[in-house]
Order: C-alpha cells, then structure tokens, then sequence
C-alpha cells in the first residue's frame, strides 16, 4: 500500500529510496545543524513565543516591518492558523494543489470552490481566476504549486492581488517551494500593494528542516498579522527551531548551490523520464510531476522506491505521479527503475 496522504515514508514501508518528499537532497546545512546543538543550553525553558530574534533577522533579509511577520511550526501550522483566525465563508482553491488548503479551511466552516488547472495547459494559472475572485473571501494560490511545480508570473500575481483588495478577498501565496526556482525576485508575492495579502514560506523544505518544522507568514498588515499570532498554540515554534532558521537565513552559498542542482538534475530526469515514454510535466520546483500507467508506484515499491501517487489530488488519477529531484545517483536509480517496471 502507498502512503496517498502525504510525501515521506510514514507508514514505515521497506524501501531502500524515498523519492515521496520533496526536501533539498543535500541536506541540512552544517551551520544549522550546529545552531541546533548549540542551544541545547536553554531547552530546559519555554522558547521564546513572539520569534523576536528569528523575526528580526526575517525582516531585516525580506525588507519588510517586523510586526507584520508571523512564525509557526512550519507552512502547515501556518495554513491551520491563517483559517481559523480569518475564517473566510468562501474561499477559492486551484485544483489540483496541496491538500491541507481545503482540510484547513472546511474544519473552520468555509465553504469551498476549485478553480480547475487544465492538462493542456500544463496545469498553469492563467487570467481565467480573475473572475472568480469577486465571490470569495480568500483565494490560496500556490506558487510553486504542489505537485505540479508550475509557479505564477509575478505579473499575473500583480493583477490577482489588485482583484483581491478591490473586493476585500485575502490572497494566501504559499511560496513553501519558492527557494529552490533561483527567481524569487521575479516571481514573490511580496511587497504586493495592498492589505490582504499574506505570503506564506517555510524553512522546512528549502532547508532540509522536515523534522524541526518552521515556517513563516508575512502579512499585508499589522492587524492581520496579530489575527494570526493569536490564533493556535502560544509556544509554537522551539527553541532548536527558532536557533535552526536564524542560522539558515546565512546561508547565501547553500541555497545559489541547491538552485544550481535542483535545475542540472531536474532538466536530466525530465527528459530521461520523457524518453521512456512518461509525460513530464514542466516545473520549477524541486520535485516533478509526471504521468505513466497505473501501476508503476506499486511496481516502484517493490524494487523499494517510493513516489508520491497523486491520485488523492482532486483532478488527478492513479496514472499521476510526483517525484522529488534528487542527488544524481538517487535519479539514476529512479529512472533504471522506471525502465524494468515498464519494461516488465
């Protein structure tokens, strides 16, 4: 049985390869691994609840005010608190996308609509969501999107967030995966005109940080940012954590080296998948989606690899699947694979 919920081996499954989680293949950065041993010293006291130190340092690299700046236990801890400290009646998701957008916001009693990503459109965001933004409360666009990869044009982000504050919608950019597309500049939702937006960011990807957990909301205003502090646990982010990404936010050299291998390997595996026969879909992410028959993730598990089935992604089937980019020998051994199964 494949784990369907999330990427990551959680339910213990016997394999030699975990391709199912999308964290940075070279793993976490000394320096942060040493922040973490480091304040081992003052585990034995509550962390500090406001992030004051992690915050400073965040606002000061983004050059945005600090008291707009929200840290959590990673992305998801984040999605939960934005819905339940917002909650919006009516919010918009595309489809396919992360999971979690949709479990938060109908846990918080709002009513959902899909805005559906077209196959022949390699699952990009196109102008059509501008007309859709009137009827809700929140739209939650992912950029890069997850599984697809696809990021928005800063322009087209442009135009939705002058849509939103136009109509007093919230526009929730999760940008968890941005880090690793070299083109944050171009591509953020940051620094958008206006009071609705909220940009979402986590450490735990770009970082190799999953087990630490940490991330971060930046708000289009004070109030919102307060809305969302206030809501869920008090002491959500540890001490490790807080100490893992004051430490992370230095490492300049770490992410331009992860950008660069991310894109070698990511261009080496899609045409390699391609050429066997799959349909690749393009990404800018870390990760790739790609379609083959059916039965290829329970075939993959029983040479001991792990995929991520995308069949529990609203829009896709069981033909769908996601795999992360990986260190060279970790793709070569994906794509070997993939040959024998669809070769057998």
């Amino acid at each position: 049985m494949i784990n369907a919920a999330h990427g990551g081996n959680d339910l213990g499954l016997d394999i030699r390869l975990d391709l199912s989680a999308n964290l940075n293949p070279m793993g976490m950065p000394e320096s942060v691994r040493a922040a973490v041993v480091a304040s081992a010293d003052c585990w034995e006291r509550y962390p500090d609840p406001m992030c004051r130190e992690l915050r400073e340092k965040l606002a000061e690299k983004l050059g945005e005010d600090m008291e707009k700046i929200v840290c959590g236990n990673g992305a998801d801890d984040l999605i939960y608190r934005i819905a339940s400290a917002l909650k919006p009646r009516r919010a918009l998701i595309c489809a396919p996308t992360f999971a979690e957008y949709g479990k938060a916001l109908r846990e918080n009693g709002c009513e959902l609509r899909e805005h559906i990503l077209r196959e022949n459109e390699n699952f990009c965001l196109t102008e059509r969501i501008l007309g859709e933004l009137s009827r809700v409360d929140m739209a939650v666009i992912c950029t890069p999107n997850n599984p697809t990869g696809i990021t928005v044009p800063r322009e087209l982000m442009e135009r939705i967030a002058a849509e939103c504050e136009k109509n007093g919608t919230y526009l929730l950019a999760d940008e968890s995966f941005i880090g690793f597309t070299g083109r944050k500049r171009e591509l953020t939702a940051l620094n958008l005109p206006g009071s609705h937006v909220i940009v979402l960011r986590s450490f735990t990807k770009l970082y190799a940080m999953a087990g630490l957990r940490l991330g971060y909301a930046v708000c289009g205003s004070t109030d919102t940012a307060e809305k969302i502090a206030a809501a869920g646990q008090y002491w959500s982010v540890s001490a490790p954590a807080q100490a893992a990404g004051i430490a992370a936010l230095d490492e300049a050299d770490y992410v331009r080296r992860t950008v660069s291998l991310i894109a070698e390997e990511r261009k080496y595996l899609s045409s390699e998948l391609s050429a066997l026969g799959c349909r690749v879909y393009p990404s800018e992410a870390d990760y790739i989606l790609f379609r083959s028959i059916p039965e290829l993730g329970e075939k993959l598990l029983c040479d001991g690899i792990l995929v991520r089935s995308c069949k529990d992604y609203s829009g896709l089937d069981g033909s769908f699947f996601r795999t992360a980019v990986g260190l060279h020998d970790d793709n070569e051994a994906l794509v070997c694979a993939v040959r024998r199964c669809l070769d057998g």
